[in-house]
């Protein structure tokens, strides 16, 4: 006697339903893979960052003092003590430039001589130093697939290397290429030393992230408003100092700007500190330490935190 074997295929509800429980899966898998991607996303950002404070703390062993914020024509030059750098006090080298030898980066750093030519020289070195791209100033978080961006001025148009972070000022707005001297930790044209640091260097930000987000809507019409290469005029600035591609505020006391909160029409300060991480910041603080500030961190402690000799507590973070 033969038999035939019956085969039962999927009726069209149990398709369905068999549909609707992957979807289901799906949807929750999805949430758990973006905060695996955000969290080392956060972890390399933090990592760039420890090699950014431990470039400083090296650079500061050799000359006794933290980097310029950027370089200008009131700068000693730091290795050659007779020599100035720039002819134009707006314009110079950033602190991400004077710390490359320290970033594993020595031989990027001897291509030009950057204490003896300007920013804007457009010798073919200083064209491919400006427009070199650095894995570890690129926050991971921050990706635009953009890794430069383009500015008209300064006697021309100039390609520079993006870069997620920018050091701390202190807390007056860019308005001037003068405000940048700063009452924060990286100014114009001049290091500060570790004993002017009077709030004590766990107590005080050094660089903090900003992201081209952010950037975008300050600005409008670049990719992104912070680089490694240091200050030039050009682009659509609204106004503000060139400094502010290199450099950063944490507010005004009477009206705190905090970490990723837009003014109330929606935009940023071009020299706001901000990023695409979920909830916060992360900074680099005087001491080598790499902590994440949170959006809702206390808006006068958020000021303090960005100066160096003022003498606050800056509990509450």
């Amino acid at each position: 006697m033969t038999y035939k074997s019956q085969q039962k295929g999927f009726t069209l509800i149990e398709l369905l339903v068999v549909i609707a429980i992957i979807g289901m899966l799906i949807g929750l898998l999805l949430p758990a893979v973006q905060k695996v991607r955000d969290a080392a996303a956060r972890l390399q950002c933090t990592n760039n960052l420890k090699q950014i404070g431990l470039a400083m703390m090296n650079y500061e062993s050799t000359y006794n003092r933290f980097p310029a914020g950027y370089l200008d024509n009131m700068t000693v030059n730091p290795v050659d003590p007779t020599a100035t750098t720039n002819p134009d006090p707006i314009i110079g080298w950033g602190w991400g430039a004077l710390i490359l030898p320290y970033l594993e980066q020595e031989s990027l750093y001897k291509s030009i001589n950057i204490n003896s030519i300007a920013m804007n020289n457009t010798s073919a070195a200083a064209i491919a130093f400006r427009k070199t791209v650095i894995k570890g100033f690129l926050c991971p978080s921050d990706d635009t697939g953009l890794n430069t961006f383009t500015i008209s001025g300064a006697g021309g148009n100039f390609e520079l290397a993006k870069s997620s972070y920018a050091g701390i000022n202190g807390q007056a707005e860019l308005a001037d290429f003068d405000s940048a001297l700063g009452l924060g930790m990286l100014l114009r044209g001049r290091g500060v030393s570790i004993a002017e640091v009077t709030d004590g260097l766990s107590n005080t930000l050094f660089v903090g992230e900003r992201s081209s987000k952010s950037a975008k809507q300050a600005v409008g019409t670049l990719p992104g408003v912070c680089t490694w290469v240091g200050a030039l005029p050009g682009g659509d600035l609204d106004g503000e100092t060139p400094a502010l591609y290199v450099l950063g505020w944490t507010g005004d006391p009477s009206s705190p700007s905090k970490p990723n909160i837009p003014e109330p029409d929606g935009s940023f300060h071009p020299e706001s500190i901000t990023s695409k991480h979920s909830g916060g910041v992360n900074f680099l603080f005087g001491d080598g330490s790499v902590r994440f500030i949170t959006d809702s961190i206390d808006g006068q402690t958020w000021v303090k935190l960005g100066t160096r000799q003022g003498g606050e507590t800056t509990d509450g973070y």
